[in-house]
């Protein structure tokens, strides 16, 4: 058994050495090539990539190499004889692909966030380099290559609008092609559609143009304004469909005014009769006075027999037949009052009624101008955006406007463009259809 563990471990320390002798040839050529403690990109990587300024959504393979001190590998010192004392080690925690962050840093682990953004690739590699060994305490040698940049997008009537990867030297064509094209309008529920929503414009523009008339006529009118908005300048509408509304207000106006002349004549009248009831009990009250100043003046006389006692009752009925006048009168006064409380409460709740009908009415017609509107814009969607397949020639690219949206620090960039202008990378390509440029579709 005992020469079996030495058999074995006599075959480890063989596997082990050949591999400190493979490292050591490796690290003898980079030293050789390289020079410095960081080495070169790889060489698969694109010329264009290894110049190119990083930026957010760059994605780096990042292999990391710690050198490992000959005290700390004695197979490596036994056949490092005579030679630089050198041995290289992948960190596999440290190694793989890594994205550049929207805020321009690069997470690595255990050494933290690396400054990328506008800087190369190479010196990346320098600064986790240096980092790892201000952090961990060993040298590295570092590779990076930049595997994938920033997607690139297209939005506009193409038949895959998206996002596709970026490939050096791409332009706006390059995308067009693999956005699959412009749509074309080869189906005839395209046109049929495109024609439909066509006929369907001018009668929702009338709708809510007339809507619009409408609204403004009720704001008018609930607020008392005699003189009408100009509509003609502020809605921009025909002179026909402002004529109709006004003519159709009119009307509901003129029933609301007799309406109102009923109920303010019927206020008058009320008041009229609370006015003359209220002279017939200022005469009763008058009345009543002179009665009992009479009756007062014949009381002595009576006493002293002076006068006769029918004379005295007789005074004392006529007292009392003005009382009885003065309570009838009273009476009278209450019952006027009450007709013109009862008539100013009904006008006043006209008023108020009005009022909320105006408010409910003009409530109504938003919503219905709303929706209108809604109809509208939705019907010259559909035709704004199929109008490129059914009016113009798909394959005439001059027949659009091209623009490519690009980010320059923390702000955009919209910039003007052709199919053959050169995209970069995370750039948006926007493009409609220009209708002075449209050449019309041979049908």
């Amino acid at each position: 058994m005992t020469r079996r563990c030495h058999t074995g471990f006599w075959v480890a320390g063989l596997a082990l050495a050949g591999l400190t002798i493979q490292a050591d040839a490796w690290n003898a050529t980079a030293m050789a090539q390289d020079g410095p403690a960081v080495a070169a990109p790889l060489a698969e990587m694109s010329s264009r990539g290894d110049a190119a300024l990083l930026m957010p959504g760059d994605r780096l393979r990042i292999d990391l190499f710690e050198r490992i001190e000959p005290e700390d590998d004695r197979w490596a010192a036994r056949r490092r004889a005579g030679r630089p004392d050198q041995s290289f080690y992948p960190r596999q925690d440290m190694t793989g692909e890594f994205v550049v962050q929207p805020d321009g840093t690069l997470p690595m682990p255990l050494i933290g966030n690396i400054r990328a953004e506008g800087r190369s690739g190479a010196a990346v590699a320098e600064s986790i380099a240096a980092t790892f060994e201000a952090v961990i305490g060993r040298t590295a040698r570092v590779t990076q290559s930049l595997v994938e940049r920033p997607p690139v997008s297209i939005v506009g009537p193409v038949r895959q609008p998206g996002i596709f990867r970026y490939v050096t030297g791409m332009t706006v064509q390059h995308v067009l092609a693999l956005a699959g094209g412009l749509r074309r309008a080869d189906d005839n529920w395209v046109r049929v559609e495109y024609a439909r929503e066509q006929a369907r414009i001018p009668a929702a523009r009338e709708r809510f143009q007339r809507l619009q008339v409408e609204v403004q006529l009720l704001r008018a009118e609930r607020e008392g304004d005699g003189d009408e908005p100009n509509l003609r300048a502020l809605v921009g509408v025909a002179r026909n469909l402002i004529d109709e509304a006004r003519n159709g207000r009119q009307r509901i106006r003129e029933a609301y005014a007799e309406r109102r002349a009923t109920l303010d004549a019927a206020a008058v009248a009320a008041q009229e009769a609370l006015d003359i009831t209220q002279d017939r009990l200022a005469a009763a009250a008058v009345g009543v006075k002179h009665r009992e100043e009479r009756l007062k003046a014949l009381k002595p006389l009576a006493d002293a027999n002076n006068i006769g006692k029918p004379v005295y009752l007789e005074a004392s009925v006529q007292l009392s037949e003005a009382n009885e006048r003065r309570l009838a009168a009273s009476g009278l006064v209450a019952d006027a009052r009450l007709r013109l409380a009862g008539a100013q409460s009904e006008l006043s709740r006209f008023e108020l009624d009005r009022r909320v009908e105006l408010d409910r009415l003009l409530a109504q017609r938003l919503q219905e101008m709303g929706e209108a509107r809604t109809a509208l814009q939705s019907s010259e969607s559909v035709v704004t955006l199929l109008a490129p397949e059914v009016e113009a020639d798909t394959g005439a690219l001059a027949s659009f406007d091209f623009e490519i949206v690009r980010r320059r620090g923390n702000e955009w960039e919209r910039i003007t463009a052709t199919p053959a202008a050169v995209v970069e990378p995370g750039d948006l390509i926007k493009f409609e259809i220009n209708r002075n440029k449209i050449v019309v579709a041979n049908q």
